[in-house]
């Protein structure tokens, strides 16, 4: 197979070359955010933003066509409510995409209504379990959005800091130095799934129509190995995860957020990770806002099982991934009924998989 060639490969500092990262809003831009907010509490249908469309249209093809990720800076923040941020940074969004449910902690309580498309990141507990928000750390990974867009109100005293990392330019490293574990990543690998069966087969790495797409967890591949019935991971499998981790931690890049700062991530390409932080109120409460979207320009996907499972739509442009992409109710709109005893059912055992599987990974891990 031949190497990647494409402006999504990128090395280390070299990301920060790109025209979209670290761009700073002009004043008119900036004018025209806070006219916004005033706006949407008197008169939302008067709002639009004539010079910052501009921009955000750019920074749509630099997501899908350029190097994946960019890194606006600027955003008022001191001065506004955490209801004027949500507001206005959910409106943004919209300039460039539509927004998808997201799977929330509180997914079952009577917030979901409020939260299913914006969630406010913070540590809720030191441990993710029960489905509180934690300070852990994350080993690269991607979520199933095709844009991931974090808003930073708050930053953390100490620790939180992000990393991003070049799937192609990883992929084209390990090609090169471990390429039978590389083609292998190409292939089905078994993964912990909250539809019917508790686990599906889908490729680490994937090419279609000559545009790349993948999707990685440190976990969920071998939280699969703890449902009934599902293919066992092979040793390609677990080196090349842990060659991808290895890789990426040298190819990528570290950076920390700060209140203003706009990060937003092409899934399909760029992989992101965080380092824990010290939990404290105040001013060092650490928030971001996350907003999670499908942007009109995006690729098309393989019209295949696996993959209309895992996002529901395969379609360039369309709606798609997030909680229950394939549930009546489309992506992009609110779940106001109670799920199906199905869903119920089959929701139910991933979450315990995902949890109590976690404990015991991490047991096991202790005791090699």
């Amino acid at each position: 197979m031949n190497l990647l060639d494409s402006p999504a490969v990128w090395y280390n500092e070299k990301l920060f070359e790109s025209r979209y990262w670290n761009y700073h809003f002009t004043a008119a831009e900036i004018a025209e955010i806070e006219t916004a907010i005033r706006s949407l509490k008197t008169n939302p249908n008067a709002v639009s933003f004539p010079r910052l469309n501009q921009t955000l249209s750019a920074v749509s093809e630099e997501l899908e066509n350029g190097k994946g990720t960019v890194l606006l800076k600027g955003m008022p923040i001191g001065q506004y409510s955490e209801a004027d941020l949500t507001a206005v940074y959910q409106l943004l969004c919209r300039q460039m995409g539509v927004p998808v449910r997201q799977s929330g902690a509180n997914w079952d309580s009577d917030l979901r209504e409020s939260s299913q498309f914006i969630t406010a990141i913070r540590a809720e507990a030191h441990s993710s379990s029960q489905g509180q928000q934690s300070n852990d750390a994350y080993q690269l990974h991607t979520d199933r959005y095709d844009v991931l867009s974090l808003l930073c109100v708050r930053q953390a005293r100490t620790g939180g800091e992000n990393r991003l990392a070049s799937a192609l330019t990883i992929c084209n490293e390990m090609l090169q130095s471990q390429p039978e574990i590389a083609q292998g990543l190409f292939q089905g690998m078994p993964w912990l799934y909250e539809g019917e069966g508790g686990w599906i087969s889908y490729p680490t790495w994937c090419i279609h129509k000559g545009k790349f797409t993948t999707q990685v967890s440190s976990t969920y591949p071998r939280l699969s190995q703890l449902v009934k019935g599902a293919a066992q991971l092979t040793e390609g499998h677990k080196q090349g995860l842990e060659s991808l981790q290895t890789i990426g931690n040298q190819v990528g890049v570290t950076l920390r957020l700060e209140p203003g700062d706009w990060l937003l991530v092409n899934n399909h390409t760029v992989y992101h990770a965080r380092s824990s932080w010290e939990i404290e109120s105040g001013d060092y409460d650490r928030l971001l806002l996350r907003v999670c979207f499908s942007p009109h320009n995006s690729r098309e996907l393989p019209n295949t099982a696996p993959f209309k499972r895992i996002w529901g739509a395969v379609a360039a442009g369309q709606p798609r991934g997030g909680f229950l992409p394939n549930h009546a109710t489309p992506p992009d709109q609110a779940i106001h009924q109670p799920l199906s005893t199905t869903e119920s059912y089959w929701l139910d055992r991933y979450l315990k998989v995902r949890w109590m599987g976690l404990e015991q990974i991490n047991q096991e891990l202790l005791r090699t």
